[in-house]
């Protein structure tokens, strides 16, 4: 079966990679800059381990499996408690030795609270977990790790820099992170994807034909479709029914699918070079000035992002769908954070007619017919197609003036943590919108000029 596209020469192909390899390789400062705070963790720890014995720590994750990017540098330690704790003694006695062995930290939240910190200036996670001879005795997500560890840490060897490769290449087409806001591929799924064709070109060529009903069963070195599927499915090699790319939105999995099919038309070591967001002001201003744009901005509240991103979803798409109830004709929307927060909406116009259509029954149905007739209203009736219609007036004929009667009142609606912030929020069109800098890189993509 002939190819869409056109491959270049391997040739050429690999000589752009092996270009590309010395971009995500740490250089040698950066890899002892890291060797002095590993070995600054590793003493503290087994000096606050001396008062629990039964605790262990293990250090996980990209930077011991050797696949870490060097501006991604951050060492993962895992405790691992016996299953005799309880969850409780877990968190609390976790948290206190991490604490206690970083120089700085704050708390973050993943399946339970752990400590994220510095030590030696590399940024350190100390995350507990439980002790399991078994996967199917998990008790939270975290406990999947040491299980991944060593999966991928026997099957990585010699590919370390193959999966830096795919990991760079993702980051600078925008798919890289499984957390909700970008909702693209994790750290270990891009070893298991290198793991499993064998090298990041391979990775790539065959990315470039993916479907979205495909399974990938890496530990079968398997790959099939499957009708129904509306993503691919990842088997995780230690947990079978689980699916790694759970996370991964359809809209990530196509332009990660076009970045591939581009690369092998073109290839260039501009793949793997992070991009500054640029845009044109005066185009950016011009196109919000002629376009029905709208935006809801309101204070950052403080929640994990996680949690901030899943809850701008959620008020995004209830405005959208007041939006389009009202028969607003919404061509696109989206939401973003930085200093504050932002919903954008687009529509295909500003405004529509004072009245709209009310449907009535068929005039078969004599009972409801009468009904309809014997009404006191406004307008005259009249049928379409045997049905009985009239008009009816808008409650709102202004799209600005719709959005901010959601706000105000349809705020509880829109995640516990965001909506009396979204309630004090203000809704900003044309160059007003561009009083908030942070936001223009963002609007300028969604406008289709970035």
């Amino acid at each position: 079966m002939m190819s869409p596209f056109t491959v270049k020469e391997m040739s050429e192909i690999d000589e752009v990679i092996e270009r590309a390899r010395e971009l995500v390789e740490p250089d040698s400062n950066t890899i002892e800059k890291a060797r002095i705070a590993e070995k600054e963790i590793e003493a503290r720890l087994k000096k606050l381990l001396k008062y629990y014995p039964e605790i262990e720590f293990r250090f996980l994750g990209s930077y011991a499996r050797d696949t870490w990017l060097p501006e991604s540098l951050e060492i993962d330690v895992f405790l691992l408690f016996p299953e005799s704790y309880t969850m409780d003694e877990l968190e609390k006695i976790a948290l206190e030795i991490g604490i206690s062995a970083v120089d700085t930290h704050e708390l973050r939240y993943a399946s339970h609270p752990y400590v994220h910190g510095t030590v030696k200036g590399v940024e350190i996670d100390i995350v507990p977990c439980y002790r399991l001879s078994k996967i199917e005795k998990i008790k939270s997500a975290v406990d999947r790790t040491p299980f991944h560890h060593k999966w991928v840490k026997e099957r990585v060897k010699g590919k370390e820099s193959d999966v830096r490769l795919l990991k760079r290449f993702m980051k600078v087409t925008g798919v890289y992170g499984a957390e909700y806001r970008i909702k693209g591929f994790s750290g270990y799924l891009c070893e298991l994807l290198v793991i499993h064709y064998g090298s990041f070109l391979n990775t790539v060529k065959e990315a470039a034909r993916w479907k979205r009903n495909l399974v990938i069963d890496p530990s079968r070195k398997k790959a099939h479709p499957k009708k129904g599927l509306e993503n691919i499915f990842v088997i995780d090699p230690v947990d079978e029914k689980r699916n790694v790319a759970a996370n991964l939105s359809i809209n990530s999995l196509a332009r990660f699918v076009e970045a591939c099919r581009l690369f092998l038309r073109a290839p260039s070591p501009d793949y793997f070079v992070p991009k500054t967001p640029s845009f044109d002001e005066n185009r950016l201003r011009a196109e919000v000035e002629g376009r029905f744009v709208y935006c809801v901005v309101f204070e950052r509240p403080p929640v994990v992002e996680d949690n901030l991103y899943t809850q701008l979803e959620r008020a995004e798409k209830r405005i959208r769908k007041l939006l389009e109830e009202n028969e607003f004709s919404v061509m696109k929307s989206s939401h973003t954070a930085g200093k504050k927060c932002y919903l954008i909406f687009e529509v295909l116009s500003g405004q529509v007619s004072p009245v709209k259509k009310h449907y009535g029954p068929n005039f078969e149905n004599y009972t409801n017919s009468m009904k309809f007739i014997e009404k006191n209203r406004e307008y005259s009736r009249f049928f379409e197609n045997g049905r009985y219609m009239t008009y009816r007036r808008r409650k709102f004929t202004e799209a600005r003036d719709l959005i901010e009667h959601a706000i105000r009142s349809e705020y509880r609606s829109m995640g516990k943590d965001i909506s009396e912030f979204v309630k004090k929020g203000r809704v900003v069109e044309r160059s007003e919108i561009l009083k908030y800098g942070e936001l223009k890189a963002h609007l300028s993509d969604f406008l289709g000029v970035g």
